[in-house]
């Protein structure tokens, strides 16, 4: 208390300046309304830009919490579209195509045999050797699954073979992967015939049980016909970018095993 009043009594004049400045303020401002208008409009801006920057703030810690929304809401919708596809096709039955969302983890792009990690495995039901697409188009397979953790084998891995055709005019083919550019794979076994143009569209064929028909691949960049076998050789553009992958969606094909039955029971009667 003693500090206290010294420092008051040390202080006695400036702390009277003070206080006089801040009486003529006020003073100044409650009796004329232009000046007043304007204080209040700076203060405003002031405090609306302080209230915009803690928007920011609040809006950047909340960005994953946002973007795992968003990724439940997208399974959803391709959930909620697939349903109104079967229902609209009563070839298709009850069961049809589902997708899981998931997390990349982690990604490889830089070398022979690349991978990639989500954190969902069996528990949120994945399954080897289903398809897995993301954001721009498809990504690859699922090649080994845990508990919690599903590994896939994304089109840029050596041994990835995936079926897709001209969206044009439905010529099919596979798609493999060079080992070279991660931006460029090569769809192959398209007769010379075929009119292809730079520019086309590729997307999966739905002659497997892993991919729905039409999900996009990528776009022709460039192609040439080997004229000993009159197949063409075509470099595709691939929509995915692997390395700015984030989130994923997990296919699971509810036809499967009936499928996989009708095939086993073709290929016995051969």
């Amino acid at each position: 208390m003693r500090n206290l009043l010294d420092f008051v009594v040390k202080y006695a004049y400036f702390i009277l300046f003070i206080l006089l400045e801040v009486l003529c303020l006020v003073l100044f401002f409650s009796s004329n309304p232009f000046q007043r208008y304007g204080f209040a409009s700076s203060a405003n801006v002031v405090t609306g830009a302080i209230a915009e920057k803690w928007a920011g703030v609040v809006q950047y810690m909340n960005l994953s919490e946002e973007n795992e929304a968003l990724k439940k809401e997208n399974a959803d919708l391709r959930n909620r579209l697939e349903a109104y596809r079967r229902s609209s096709i009563p070839v298709l039955g009850k069961k049809g195509f589902e997708y899981i969302p998931a997390s990349v983890i982690s990604a490889t792009t830089n070398r022979e045999k690349n991978t990639i990690t989500v954190n969902a495995g069996s528990n949120a039901g994945i399954e080897n050797e289903m398809g897995v697409i993301g954001r721009d188009g498809v990504v690859g397979i699922v090649s080994s699954v845990s508990d919690k953790y599903a590994v896939i084998m994304p089109i840029i891995h050596p041994d990835a073979r995936i079926s897709v055709k001209l969206a044009e005019n439905g010529y099919f083919g596979s798609l493999s992967w060079n080992g070279r550019d991660v931006r460029v794979a090569t769809f192959s076994e398209v007769p010379g015939y075929v009119d292809v143009r730079i520019g086309d569209e590729i997307v999966t064929s739905g002659f497997s049980a892993i991919f729905p028909e039409g999900i996009p691949v990528g776009y022709v960049k460039s192609f040439e016909k080997d004229l000993s076998t009159d197949f063409y050789t075509i470099d595709v553009e691939l929509y995915t970018d692997f390395h700015n992958i984030k989130y994923v969606y997990v296919i699971r094909n509810n036809n499967k095993e009936e499928l996989k039955a009708s095939d086993d029971k073709a290929q016995k009667k051969k």
